[in-house]
């Protein structure tokens, strides 16, 4: 119960803010987010994870955007394991207001996940599809916050042994992230 009520509060916190600040719809745009990542073959692993993200607003509908993302350590005492992916998509948005707006995306991803231990040293790595959707919400003029959820999935193979299986694998995220609107 106490990892909902966490969750809830940057959303509320989002809903909150003063409408007052007019979102700019078009150009560049950068920034970081904070993510919950949930990295998935067998079993589901859960890790606090930091992002970067940036892309281009052709219009107030339609952009392209890409995600960096990496997790914190998801293995145990025996076994490091770090997951991420590098990830690039069309954006389509819908402004609710000037203030709040949504967002859906679709396209492709590089995942990779890097796997430390006392018998095994190796990297798995692949081309998957991401989707994704979110709230962004204009702070000031150029600055705004968004609460997002993004799945990527794919086949991972191992870069250095071909007798390791590859892994058929997910990766979900939930990202707290606020950035800057050129």
């Amino acid at each position: 119960m106490k990892k909902i009520s966490l969750m809830t509060l940057p959303l509320l916190g989002l809903f909150a803010l003063p409408a007052i600040a007019e979102n700019d719809h078009t150009g560049f745009y950068v920034g970081g987010a904070v993510n919950k990542v949930e990295f998935k073959v067998d079993e589901s692993e859960k890790e606090t994870g930091l992002g970067i993200y940036g892309g281009y607003n052709f219009n107030h509908w339609f952009g392209l955007e890409a995600n960096l993302f990496v997790s914190g350590n998801m293995g145990d005492d025996e076994i490091d394991a770090i997951a991420g992916a590098l990830t690039i998509a069309p954006k389509f948005t819908w402004q609710f207001n000037d203030t709040f707006s949504g967002y859906a995306k679709i396209g492709l991803a590089s995942m990779a996940l890097a796997v430390e231990s006392y018998y095994l040293d190796t990297t798995f790595s692949g081309v998957g599809v991401t989707y994704g959707f979110g709230v962004n919400a204009s702070v000031t003029e150029k600055l705004n916050i968004r609460l997002s959820y993004d799945v990527t999935s794919g086949d991972l193979e191992s870069d250095d042994y071909n007798w390791v299986e590859d892994l058929d694998s997910e990766i979900k995220q939930v990202a707290l992230g606020l950035h800057y609107q050129f």
